[in-house]
């Protein structure tokens, strides 16, 4: 994609969006609802037109070639499974669109049943399938044509979560065994994580960080990407001398990036909860650097973990992750107890914006 554009009217849905996606990789568009996203893979598709730039695949520019032409297929949210037709006969049908001999038709629907786990369910109709068993079909059809490119729109939304959790591997293991181009559009961070080689963080049209999911989470380039991309505490404060921040919430930060700032500089930094550790003022000796000291006021249990929120400051409350070692009734850390929360200084990233 090269400096891709597309508006609606006065709207600008894409805004010069410029992405390589290598070959072989599963690549995300992940964002909130109206980032342009969907727009851009529309136009990879080729049902909408870009306004400017090129869409390039091996060399050969398709943004002004038909949908039906190229080497591009699409899996919809909604998966759009004909209901009268069985599931082979659902698989068989872009093939037979395309006039293949039947012997290959059959050889190609056998593979894809065999690749998706859907032997059994042949012939069956979409109505005597489950959500999962579905969302595999309308998955081998887009993949029976064999395309350089693979779209897949919201494809496990309309599943429960555990299904989903399932799928996403089933996802990357039927990718990696084909060793196909697969784009994604999701908006949700954890699908996004879980399946992809790399990812596009977008906002407003445009794209506002591009890398692998670890290096997205754990370098977040902006405030944005940073709030977008799981749970995180964003901290104020004031560069001092020597690179020491004071922080607004009370304390004395240090990160190794901000001494790249000049004193008095203002600056924001992100810190995940799962980077702090929680202690009991009594117990947790004296305050030092990259500490505050607060009070619980909610506790959230999640089974695996617990989440507190601690107020450190009249204006600032912060999100801790705790994993459950201990039984709830055992929890030697409750509301309204007085605790340091403390981390190491490579858990902050400075913020750039």
């Amino acid at each position: 994609m090269v400096d891709l554009v597309k508006r609606f009217g006065d709207t600008v849905a894409v805004d010069h969006v410029s992405l390589d996606i290598y070959g072989g990789e599963f690549f995300a568009l992940l964002g909130p609802s109206g980032c342009g996203k969907t727009t851009l893979l529309r136009m990879l598709a080729g049902f909408e037109t870009p306004d400017a730039g090129q869409i390039l695949l091996g060399g050969e520019d398709l943004s002004r070639i038909a949908p039906y032409e190229r080497p591009v297929n699409m899996m919809f949210q909604s998966y759009a499974l004909f209901p009268h037709m069985t599931v082979e006969q659902n698989i068989a049908f872009g093939l037979q669109m395309e006039k293949m001999p039947r012997p290959r038709i059959r050889e190609r629907v056998e593979e894809m049943l065999a690749l998706t786990r859907l032997e059994k369910f042949a012939r069956r109709r979409p109505d005597q399938l489950s959500g999962g068993q579905r969302q595999r079909v309308a998955l081998a059809r887009a993949l029976a044509k064999k395309p350089k490119l693979l779209l897949l729109d919201e494809p496990l939304g309309a599943l429960d979560r555990k299904l989903r959790e399932a799928t996403q591997f089933e996802l990357v293991n039927i990718q990696e065994s084909l060793g196909l181009t697969f784009v994604i559009v999701t908006h949700d961070q954890e699908e996004a994580m879980t399946v992809s080689t790399r990812l596009a963080v977008m906002r407003d049209g445009k794209v506002a960080q591009v890398g692998e999911p670890q290096e997205v989470y754990e370098a977040p380039s902006s405030r944005y990407v940073a709030d977008f991309i799981g749970d995180v505490n964003i901290l104020a404060g004031r560069v001092g001398e020597g690179g020491a921040i004071e922080l607004e919430a009370g304390g004395t930060a240090r990160c190794a990036s901000a001494t790249t700032r000049r004193a008095g500089s203002a600056v924001a930094l992100a810190l995940r909860p799962e980077k702090m550790s929680l202690a009991l003022v009594e117990e947790s000796g004296e305050r030092g650097d990259n500490t505050l000291i607060g009070r619980v006021e909610d506790i959230a249990y999640l089974g695996d973990m617990s989440i507190y929120h601690v107020r450190v400051a009249p204006d600032t409350r912060i999100k801790v992750a705790r994993t459950n070692r201990f039984r709830a009734a055992e929890r030697e850390i409750t509301w309204d107890d007085e605790v340091k929360l403390a981390w190491d200084a490579s858990a902050l990233v400075l913020l750039q914006d």
